[in-house]
């Protein structure tokens, strides 16, 4: 968890380091892009992270679409593609939000993984800062060796000064694993995102994810994801994140901790 947090305070000081020169030169940025993403390291986790879901407040509908690619070749071609699409429909006291995400990895003449997940959740807002919320969720995830998870939750998220806002919520977990070991369990969901502008065009937030058994707390799901982002053109945004997962009882031959770095372009409407 230390070298989590140390990494953290390293990737905040790397792009304050660099920040000037890259706005300054907009060709080298792309350059730098198109470079970055046959670099990154991808680690799925099983917790995903739908707090983009509830960014915009605009009326009607908005969202955004992120594509991400990885290719290497050295005695056999591993090439993985990525694409995340979210959209929102929102009025003055409903949101109606849906995020999906499709993997597709081939390393030689093998499907290393094809995972997709699902999301779709409804907001209902009682005030200004506070929200009823229900989620149903579909999940197939090879990396973490789960066949399929499907979740299905109610809960209700505040917005607070200084820490951006807070969810808790309950949720159905129907669980199956790929050597056919299924679990049906209820879980907590608490989660918090802490998210500032470090410059005019540099914005950098924190997102902690916590889900406990309600009937054993020492079997608990985390996830913490660190992102920053800035414009390269109008719409058009490039991220940098950093992640960590931990599951108590993971799949068999899977780890209890995983890190993850991925590099992307997302663009938003």
């Amino acid at each position: 968890m230390v070298v989590f947090y140390i990494a953290q305070i390293l990737h905040v000081i790397f792009f304050l380091d660099l920040k000037k020169n890259l706005f300054k030169m907009k060709k080298i940025i792309l350059l730098i892009l198109i470079l970055s993403f046959a670099f990154q390291n991808h680690l799925s986790s099983q917790i995903v992270n739908t707090i983009n879901l509830n960014e915009s407040e605009n009326k009607g509908w908005s969202g955004s679409f992120e594509l991400e690619y990885d290719y290497n070749k050295s005695t056999e071609i591993d090439a993985e593609f990525i694409n995340s699409t979210n959209l929102m429909w929102n009025n003055n006291n409903l949101s109606l939000m849906f995020f999906n995400i499709i993997d597709f990895h081939r390393a030689g003449e093998e499907d290393f993984s094809n995972d997709h997940l699902q999301h779709f959740r409804v907001k209902y807002y009682l005030k200004d800062k506070f929200a009823l919320e229900s989620y149903l969720q579909n999940q197939h995830d090879l990396v973490h060796n789960i066949e399929n998870r499907k979740l299905a939750g109610l809960g209700f998220k505040a917005n607070f000064p200084i820490i951006d806002f807070i969810g808790l919520s309950i949720f159905y977990e129907d669980e199956l694993l790929v050597d056919a070991i299924s679990h049906r369990d209820y879980r907590m969901n608490f989660y918090n995102e802490l998210s500032f502008n470090i410059s005019e065009n540099l914005k950098f937030s924190n997102v902690i994810y916590y889900q406990p058994n309600i009937e054993e707390y020492n079997d608990y799901k985390l996830a913490l994801e660190s992102t920053l982002s800035f414009p390269i053109i109008k719409n058009l945004y490039f991220t940098n994140t950093l992640s960590l997962a931990h599951d108590t009882y993971p799949a068999v031959d899977i780890p209890k901790t995983t890190y993850q770095i991925k590099n992307s372009l997302k663009f938003k409407f």
